[in-house]
């Protein structure tokens, strides 16, 4: 964690100390000069501002290449940081992985984003396993919940199946009760969730990639600052209409 850049460290501050214990760390040593470079030199930072407008333009989102007078979240700022979070799953070109709300701010009728300069772009499989995660659970279909959950490296079809059934429902959790009700964001419900599965993956000598830790700060942050916000969010409709139903094509490796 020393060589970690300040921001990351402070970023992580928010996610359980055990679920570093999970993470296999000689991948993560490899990524150190590439975070540091994307965090201190902005190492393709304004290229993937500019390629996230293709995906969040029906948004009332802004992005700033400049400091925001953030936080400063008003009522109806949530579902759009919402709509923003889920839209990010579907981009070809990379995800901005920092969404506290120092780097929004209102503006008129439009709500300023500055992102954070740490991003990062998830394998295809991982990325193609979230979003097999987040239809089968919005979508009732328990299959493709499970072959989401074996692409990001939390299920192992090797597993018993009274195994396989609880890492299933150990990370269901984070969901809460959004098939049919609203939900509000607690911060300290998801740090329940995220223990227990890492003390799951422990308990197995399992453990995590770094698509996955980049992941957790990307949901966590979003939590922190749905927190604040304090609304009640009807999330299913929100990711359905967020869903992009035709896979864009990459131009950023």
């Amino acid at each position: 964690m020393r060589i970690l850049p300040g921001v990351l460290k402070e970023l992580m501050k928010h996610v359980p100390t055990i679920l570093f214990q999970t993470v296999e760390w000689s991948e993560i040593m490899s990524e150190v000069p590439v975070i540091t470079r994307r965090m201190v030199s902005k190492e393709g930072y304004s290229e993937l501002a500019d390629l996230q407008k293709e995906i969040l333009g029906d948004l009332p989102l802004c992005i700033r290449h400049e400091s925001v007078a953030g936080p400063k979240l008003l009522p109806g700022n949530g579902a759009t940081i919402l709509s923003l979070y889920f839209r990010q799953l579907f981009s070809p070109h990379g995800v901005f992985l920092d969404l506290r709300s120092v780097h929004f701010a209102q503006e008129s009728d439009q709500l300023l984003w500055n992102p954070g300069t740490l991003w990062t772009k998830f394998s295809s499989q991982f990325q193609e396993g979230l979003v097999e995660v987040y239809d089968g659970f919005y979508l009732g279909k328990d299959d493709l919940y499970r072959s989401g959950l074996v692409k990001i490296g939390l299920l192992n079809p090797s597993w018993p199946q009274s195994d396989q059934n609880e890492i299933m429902e150990i990370f269901q959790e984070h969901f809460g009760s959004a098939q049919t009700q609203k939900v509000e964001f607690k911060l300290a419900q998801l740090r329940t969730g995220i223990i227990a599965m890492a003390q799951f993956l422990l308990a197995r000598k399992a453990q995590i990639k770094k698509d996955f830790l980049y992941f957790g700060i990307y949901l966590v942050t979003m939590y922190v600052t749905l927190e604040e916000t304090g609304e009640s969010l009807p999330v299913k409709d929100i990711y359905l209409s967020s869903r992009i139903q035709t896979p864009l094509t990459s131009v950023k490796s």
